[in-house]
């Protein structure tokens, strides 16, 4: 009699897969990721495979153990999987070591940390006490942005002149509405908007912008995703698209070459749409994030220099419209 409850332990998804499908397209520390088959996918790579269960988040969204992949891709029966692994058919050993995607992207230290969420939690309460007033108001109607997108992004406020620095716990921090990078249970860095100035955007000191993802955290297994260039457009397209698409930010054109840390989180969205900056820079942008995938493709706002002042100058159901149509192309 075959024990099901061992193959499911000593059989590895990735190594019987692999087997199936040939080398993957992408290979992480602990998952591989390939063109579904069981929906003959053509763009992308929405097939993620772990040691112990795979899942498309592709159009047809299947998934289960490694009994279940022979079920489905050799279209055989229940039993008739369990016989052909139980066989040595197929390969029946230990999980082989996979070599990890380069990745040299880190956060900043414990220290570091320590002193940035006090940054963060204390811009919160500013912003929504009295003295962030003209700031919240910016938000609300300069950028368009609701109260829930607000929150949940962390926003926040240093009150200050627009040239002036404010020293937290050793840390140099610009005066102005601070935009937070968290992901994964840390802080890559905290961008601030200043009110004026010649240079507009600065960052806190210490931080790893150019590492992190702005609202890596966000994305939603099986939904298109759009990358933007800056975090007020991911913003916006977070809260036009809510519950068609996800969002992310590189924060700005020269850090379009991601991290391969965050290429895990890339695979689970069936397509990609990198929406740069209508300028220069942004199509270079644009041309290197395409290179990342197949399923990265690049579009652009019909109106304006990007998403967030196409949403201002057209509005909410524009740019729903927009979305829509985009991603069902």
């Amino acid at each position: 009699m075959i024990d099901i409850e061992a193959l499911k332990r000593e059989v590895d998804c990735r190594t019987v897969i692999e087997r199936d499908l040939g080398k993957p397209r992408f290979r992480g520390q602990d998952y591989s990721a390939f063109k579904c088959p069981l929906h003959g996918e053509q763009r992308g790579y929405s097939l993620v495979v772990y040691a112990d269960h795979w899942h498309c988040f592709g159009k047809c969204q299947t998934a289960g153990d490694v009994i279940a992949w022979v079920q489905h891709f050799h279209k055989l029966s229940f039993q008739e999987a369990c016989a052909r692994l139980g066989s040595g058919d197929l390969p029946q050993a230990s999980p082989r070591p996979t070599r990890a995607l380069e990745s040299s992207a880190q956060p900043p230290d414990e220290r570091w940390q320590h002193a940035a969420w006090r940054i963060v939690e204390k811009a919160q309460e500013r912003l929504w006490a009295p003295e962030g007033e003209r700031a919240l108001a910016y938000l609300r109607w300069g950028r368009g942005l609701n109260d829930d997108i607000i929150r949940a992004a962390g926003l926040g406020y240093v009150p200050g002149a627009p040239s002036a620095w404010e020293m937290v716990k050793g840390l140099n921090v610009p005066c102005g509405i601070t935009i937070p990078w968290i992901a994964e249970g840390a802080i890559w860095g905290i961008k601030v908007r200043r009110p004026a100035g010649e240079q507009r955007y600065q960052q806190v000191s210490g931080g790893n912008i150019r590492g992190g993802l702005y609202l890596a955290d966000r994305i939603e297994p099986g939904l298109p995703l759009i990358i933007t260039e800056g975090e007020f457009d991911a913003l916006t397209a977070w809260q036009a698209g809510w519950g068609i698409a996800s969002a992310v930010a590189i924060g700005s054109a020269s850090h379009a070459r991601i991290d391969r840390r965050w290429y895990g989180k890339l695979l689970v969205a069936p397509r990609i749409l990198a929406c740069m900056d209508s300028d220069q820079a942004g199509a270079g942008a644009a041309t290197q994030l395409m290179a990342i995938s197949g399923a990265v493709r690049s579009v652009q706002v019909p109106m304006g220099k990007d998403m967030n002042e196409f949403y201002l100058r057209e509005g909410e159901d524009a740019m729903w419209e927009w979305m829509s149509a985009v991603l069902a192309q």
